[in-house]
């Protein structure tokens, strides 16, 4: 999933009616949300871990989901997803 997708199910899951309402919940700034919409398509591992946290699942999901979404190696990216999966029900 890409940035944006993980920060819409925050604030689909949490109820939150705004970027601004999800970057106070994550202690991050809007513009780093923001910056999450736009050029930085996959999450640092920090706001990985708050998301994870807030949503209930495993933070280790998400942060291989992430890294799944960086890679270029098709046969990397496979694995990473199918570990994230396993370990996170919606990745």
């Amino acid at each position: 999933m890409k940035a944006h997708e993980w920060i819409d199910r925050l604030k689909v899951t949490k109820n939150l009616p705004s970027d601004y309402a999800a970057a106070k919940a994550l202690h991050i700034t809007r513009s780093a949300v923001s910056n999450y919409r736009g050029r930085a398509s996959t999450l640092d591992e920090d706001v990985a871990e708050k998301i994870a946290i807030l949503l209930g699942i495993n933070p280790v999901g998400i942060v291989l989901d992430q890294a799944a979404e960086r890679t270029k190696s098709p046969a990397l990216r496979q694995s990473l997803a199918a570990e994230a999966a396993r370990l996170c029900a919606l990745c």
